[in-house]
């Protein structure tokens, strides 16, 4: 009987591991993510507002 008990410790250890692993990827990608939206909202200093100048191929608006 202590056989199964033991064999249910271990899968469940290591679903705990496993759970661990991706809570930790799952935290650094929120906070990549979290990076690049402070480095989106700083990097233009534009008028949101404004007309582009541009289209998205880049060539000019008339």
């Amino acid at each position: 009987m202590s056989e199964p008990l033991s064999y249910l410790e271990s899968l469940l250890t290591q679903v705990l591991t496993e759970q661990k692993q991706q809570t930790a990827i799952l935290n650094r990608m929120a906070e990549q993510q979290l990076l690049l939206i402070q480095a989106l909202a700083d990097e233009s200093d534009e008028d949101p507002d404004a007309l582009p100048s541009t289209y998205m191929d880049g060539s000019p608006c008339r």
